[in-house]
């Protein structure tokens, strides 16, 4: 594993353990809503992981529609855990919360981190009419360098030619649209971050040119089989190149999107709409996340 990855996992991990804490201490569960914690299910190569699920109390004669929520940290530290309050937010608007686990890259590389999410789809549709949720109306939300598997796993969705291509599977099912808040989306690249993290995510497929033309997002064969995308970044946000590319992107390609930038909001860090759900302009972004997903 890279030097500077272990190093910040190691730090990390450590601050994520108090996020997580003080989150369930300082924050209790809403009395009008339900969480359902640690559902097992089976991810790539036989890995164990689990999700959490928010939902309103309330029952509802008509399903709900599904936010699957893809959390971030780098992919060196994270955790379904440490979104609880945006979790919550979300399952207050009226929609089932699925919060998925994946593996982190001390344990496998970015495809298995993929795949990882695309077996939590499967788990989910597996259950979701038990859990009051309607799968014909599914948003899928990528923070960071969640959004990147994210973005990947709701392309793989509605394509099984990438399916076979990436090694990958995915199940029979469709989201609604896609939303990547600071998405870390391009990995590949020869660039700071690149440098950092292709190693790690890709290992001996580096060399295999067809593959890594396909971990660039603006491939055709990415980017046509994805929904209508809606993307937030911030004059703050360190990757805000990377969503201002990828926006300008999906317009030449004539993909349906919508990007949400506030330009000076110097106080408005990475992510901030999930991170730092208590901010005026992150309810903002959820209300006009909330109208944009109802409206499609």
């Amino acid at each position: 594993m890279n030097l500077v990855l272990k190093f910040l996992g190691t730090k990390g991990k450590g601050l994520m353990e108090k996020v997580i804490s003080t989150e369930a201490t300082e924050h209790p569960l809403p009395d009008d809503l339900i969480l359902i914690e640690d559902l097992d299910y089976v991810g790539s190569g036989g890995a164990q992981l689990a999700a959490d699920v928010y939902r309103p109390k309330s029952t509802s004669a008509d399903p709900l529609p599904i936010a699957v929520f893809v959390h971030g940290g780098g992919l060196f530290v994270g955790s379904r855990k440490a979104n609880r309050t945006y979790s919550e937010l979300l399952a207050e608007r009226g929609y089932v919360v699925f919060v998925p686990e994946y593996r982190l890259i001390d344990e496998t590389d970015g495809v298995g981190s993929i795949a990882d999410v695309c077996a939590g789809l499967s788990f989910l549709k597996a259950v979701a009419a038990d859990l009051g949720g309607d799968l014909s109306r599914v948003l899928i939300i990528g923070e960071s360098a969640g959004g990147l598997l994210a973005l990947y796993a709701t392309a793989l969705l509605g394509s099984p030619l990438l399916q076979k291509e990436l090694g990958i599977a995915a199940p029979d099912l469709r989201a609604r649209a896609l939303a990547c808040f600071g998405g870390m989306l391009y990995t590949a690249n020869i660039d700071p971050l690149g440098l950092v993290y292709r190693r790690d995510m890709y290992g001996e497929r580096l060399s295999d040119k067809k593959f890594m033309e396909l971990m660039n997002p603006e491939n055709p064969r990415v980017e046509s089989y994805l929904p209508p995308v809606l993307q937030v970044t911030s004059g703050a946000d360190f990757l805000k190149s990377y969503t201002l590319r990828y926006n300008k992107a999906l317009a030449m390609a004539g993909h349906d999107h919508r990007l949400i930038y506030y330009e000076d909001g110097k106080d408005l860090k990475h992510a901030f709409p999930s991170l730092r759900p208590d901010l005026p302009q992150s309810k903002e972004v959820l209300d006009a996340l909330d109208a944009w997903f109802k409206g499609l």
